[in-house]
């Protein structure tokens, strides 16, 4: 164990901020070859056409990443609602709550009032459904902050 970690430079400091320096920038490390990951599968899956021989590893190094980090966040519980307290938690649900409805509401919008594929295309198609997301995202996130707030003012 010990030649791996001079193979990595990983070094075994008492001091506990150099240690935290050097997680940390393992961890950023590891963000920055998933959000690679996820632009070449993007870009290539999605936007591109390419054949699934030629992004399918970076899809498989995306899952192991999503499916590592989540698993460590449960274990070490530094999960959102171990550390928030409970007015933050109401607040966090409310967004994802607008999110999710917003997200439901552009889906049901562009497959099947408009009745086009799900992915724009064309610079100016990208502009106006990015557009119509905002638009009814912030309106979803109104609603939700709107009805919350009735709520919290009727207890």
């Amino acid at each position: 164990m010990n030649k791996f970690k001079k193979i990595l430079r990983i070094t075994e400091h008492d001091d506990e901020r150099v240690q935290a320096l050097e997680y940390r920038s393992y961890a950023e490390a590891g963000f920055l070859i998933a959000v690679l990951s996820a632009l070449d599968v993007i870009i290539r899956g999605l936007v591109l056409s390419h054949p699934l021989s030629e992004w399918g590893m970076s899809l498989f190094i995306l899952i192991i990443y999503i499916i590592y980090v989540g698993a460590r966040q449960i274990t070490m519980r530094i999960t959102k609602d171990d550390l928030l307290e409970e007015d933050e938690k109401k607040k966090n649900r409310a967004e994802e709550v607008s999110v999710l409805l917003g997200i439901a509401l552009f889906v049901i919008w562009r497959k099947v009032i408009l009745k086009e594929n799900f992915i724009p295309s064309g610079l100016l198609n990208w502009i106006e459904n990015i557009g119509v997301f905002m638009v009814i995202l912030i309106a979803t996130y109104g609603m939700v902050y709107l009805f919350r707030n009735k709520k919290q003012s009727e207890i």
